[in-house]
């Protein structure tokens, strides 16, 4: 299969994926953009323009800890599955909403309820430059594959209502603070956060991976597996992003 052939079969699945159509399996298209990216790093089909919204790794936990993690802190959080979702604020007001592909679904955000249309100053100026929020845009209270075809179905309508939706936000984009301090800005902007483990151990790690695969962890979200990342500010910039994902981030699945 030549590199045309195979961005295309990759654009395929995504925008089948998107639809709530799923034809193959996470691993199988991840599979795909390795090849891709071992062809072209920086091809647009894993690249997209607009608001750069990254992947997640899945290789072994343990490799990714002893290389990456090793003495730091880790928070586990669960993978919420639905549509990912950039937004952009200028000046405290929101300005803009991306999808993973790049696509402008602003006017469709705009329709979500918990969502923010303006961030408070909370005693401070909030700043000129723009920030950009990255979470997802999912159903509660749904099962994974109702959550993620609701949203796409969402962002797809002409005329959107944002109805039986809601939006959780996870990252601020370019940020240099730790985790923790990230999660209680978001908070204090009124976004929906995710519930939040912290630990040093990979062990626990382990056990709240197993947790989540018996049903046990974050067993009310429709979530396709649970999310660790470093902490640590200072870690999450030395350890920096490829062209596909952080390297300070690994999503556990089935």
């Amino acid at each position: 299969m030549n590199t045309k052939d195979l961005a295309k079969k990759i654009q395929y699945f995504d925008d089948c994926y998107r639809k709530g159509e799923a034809k193959i399996s996470d691993v199988e298209f991840d599979q795909l953009v390795k090849q891709l990216k071992a062809r072209n790093p920086n091809h647009p089909a894993i690249n997209p323009e607009g608001m750069k919204l990254l992947s997640l790794g899945n290789s072994c936990f343990s490799e990714w800890w002893a290389e990456k993690a090793r003495n730091e802190t880790m928070i586990v959080q669960p993978k919420f599955d639905g549509c990912a979702l950039g937004l952009r604020y200028q000046s405290g007001t929101l300005v803009g909403a991306f999808t993973r592909s790049g696509k402008d679904v602003t006017e469709a955000a705009r329709t979500i309820a918990n969502i923010p249309l303006e961030l408070p100053e909370l005693g401070e100026s909030v700043s000129e430059s723009p920030v950009e929020i990255r979470g997802e845009l999912y159903g509660p209270n749904l099962s994974r594959t109702k959550s993620q075809a609701l949203a796409a179905g969402h962002l797809r309508k002409r005329v959107p209502t944002g109805m039986g939706l809601s939006f959780v936000a996870y990252e601020i984009l370019g940020s240099t603070q730790n985790e923790i301090d990230d999660i209680k800005k978001l908070e204090s902007w009124f976004f929906e956060i995710p519930p939040t483990n912290r630990t040093a151990d990979p062990k626990q790690v382990k056990k709240w991976h197993k947790e989540w695969l018996a049903g046990e962890l974050f067993e009310n979200l429709p979530c396709d597996g649970i999310v660790v990342k470093v902490a640590s500010g200072a870690a999450k910039q030395r350890l920096g992003v490829n062209s596909v994902a952080p390297n300070w981030a690994l999503a556990l699945k089935d």
